[in-house]
């Protein structure tokens, strides 16, 4: 009989590989646990068991299943046995991140086959298998991507076949032309070519011809735009700022694909798309003249001795400030700008308090919701046994007990689907907070510290639109709830309270 102070724990079982499912490591990983458990006292509850899926991520099947009973409050639970770390996670983030979630809950890691426990020396073993089992999940990849590098120097498509072709001879198979789908590939090229469509008429087009996706659906203009731009088609794989030749039948010619891009309408043939996302110039169309309201752009010149230069300037030099800015006295009148718009400690402690407040209340509000959603799940559960019990009387025939089953069940998984969406007992709403202002009140110094795309990134965070430039310096920018916030509140310090859904 189990007593008050009985230990509790769970088992996780995972192998990588659906070659390893039939095999007998599960068996084996479970038969250890038991006996580990065995020997330390500890009343298994109950075993997950991951069948063929990786430990890279935390988003798994079974393991969040294991992660849910941990955090249940109907249930104690005082470990969580694995038979080896790298079977908990191959992230050395993840590791820490979830055995911290699990600490919360009153839950600590155990391994069979890993001296780790709560002391000292246990906390550094832990540290250093989590890392190693990291470092061979790395190792693998690399390998993996080399592996796939040197098929696709070989003219090998190692992903997954586009539509048109496919691919019959197994794992590693190379493409082969579809000849079902082809021929509306071939005609997609042949009739943009003409001139005369958009991607939205050409899907339509090819739609009255009987082209479907592989799902069933019409064709739609985003896959027509993705087909055309896809240089696969003409037999050239184009991956990883590389080009190589495929060493499969190509759909349609270089010339056909080439007439189908950007700007060969106007007599440039080979010239490719043209992108506004430039690596070099963070800030191109975000900063807009405060004369003719248009968005800078960037660009490099060219000096006489071949060095180039960066430079902000007008798209067209029609303005009365139009001129040429340096990259780096642009950029720097910009985190200047940043300096003056960072919230100070003063903001920062009010609007958490604020914050933290109306979370509380929301979050009473969420758990009656919660509470009122789960005594629905379970009178359409009883409405479901009932429906069973009057199948097996007779009273339903089997048509009607299908039709009344599904829309019993449909209304359950809309309910767990409701409350799915509204989970949130494991979020800290005050360690989010004080984790975004780690990059608030570092503002400018995170805007720099960041490469092109966490900067475009972090800029949509900071701005809700465009910011004003007046030909010297920044301003009058269309900022983001937090930064407004701040500055509503240095103009007159009862804003804050009153600003609606801050929360946000």
């Amino acid at each position: 009989m189990k007593t008050s102070a009985a230990k509790t724990g769970i088992i996780y079982c995972r192998v990588s590989s659906a070659e390893q499912v039939d095999g007998t490591s599960l068996d084996l990983q479970e038969r250890l646990c038991r006996e580990f458990a065995d020997r330390e006292g500890i009343e298994v509850l109950q075993v997950f068991v991951e069948k063929g899926e990786s430990a890279k991520t935390a988003d798994r099947t079974e393991f969040k299943k294991a992660i849910a009973l941990c955090s249940s409050k109907k249930s104690k639970i005082d470990y969580f046995i694995v038979y080896k770390l790298d079977r908990f996670a191959r992230n050395q983030n993840d590791h820490h991140i979830i055995a911290s979630t699990l600490k919360r809950y009153g839950t600590i890691l155990r391994s069979v086959t890993e001296p780790i426990n709560e002391s000292a020396t246990g906390q550094l073993m832990e540290g250093i298998l989590s890392s190693f089992a990291q470092f061979d999940n790395t190792i693998r990849t690399e390998r993996s991507v080399g592996g796939m590098r040197e098929r696709i120097k070989q003219g090998i498509w190692v992903f997954r076949a586009p539509f048109g072709y496919m691919r019959t001879g197994g794992k590693g198979s190379n493409l082969i032309v579809d000849p079902e789908a082809a021929p509306f590939i071939r005609a997609a090229f042949e009739e943009y070519a003409k001139g005369t469509y958009t991607y939205e008429s050409l899907a339509a087009h090819l739609a009255s011809r009987g082209f479907r996706t592989t799902t069933g659906l019409s064709p739609f203009p985003q896959l027509m735009e993705k087909i055309l731009k896809n240089p696969l088609y003409c037999g050239i794989i184009r991956i990883w700022n590389e080009e190589y030749i495929g060493a499969f039948e190509p759909l349609i010619s270089r010339d056909l694909f080439d007439s189908c891009q950007e700007g060969a309408m106007k007599g440039s043939r080979n010239r490719g798309p043209r992108t506004s996302k430039n690596p070099h110039f963070s800030l191109r169309r975000l900063a807009v003249c405060d004369t003719c309201d248009l968005p800078l752009t960037a660009s490099l010149s060219t000096g006489s001795r071949g060095k180039k230069y960066a430079y902000y300037h007008h798209q067209k030099q029609i303005c009365k400030k139009a001129q040429f800015i340096p990259k780096e006295d642009f950029e720097l009148s910009f985190v200047q700008y940043l300096n003056e718009i960072t919230p100070n400690e003063e903001y920062e402690k009010i609007f958490k308090e604020i914050v933290l407040d109306i979370w509380q209340t929301n979050y009473k509000k969420l758990d009656e919701e919660n509470s009122r959603t789960r005594k629905e799940i379970a009178k359409l559960e009883l409405d479901r046994q009932r429906i069973f019990e009057l199948h097996r009387s007779g009273v339903y025939t089997d048509d009607d007990f299908l039709a009344q089953k599904s829309v019993v069940n449909k209304s359950i998984d809309q309910k767990h689907r409701l409350l799915n969406d509204k989970r949130i007992e494991e979020f800290n709403m005050e360690e989010a907070l004080s984790y975004c202002f780690d990059f608030v009140r570092n503002t400018a110094k995170q805007w720099k510290k960041f490469e092109y795309p966490e900067r475009v990134r972090f800029q949509k965070m900071i701005f809700d639109g465009n910011v004003k430039f007046t030909g010297e310096k920044f301003g009058t920018g269309e900022l983001s709830l937090v930064y407004k916030g701040n500055q509503e509140y240095q103009q007159d310090k009862s804003k804050l309270v009153t600003l609606q859904r801050i929360e946000l």
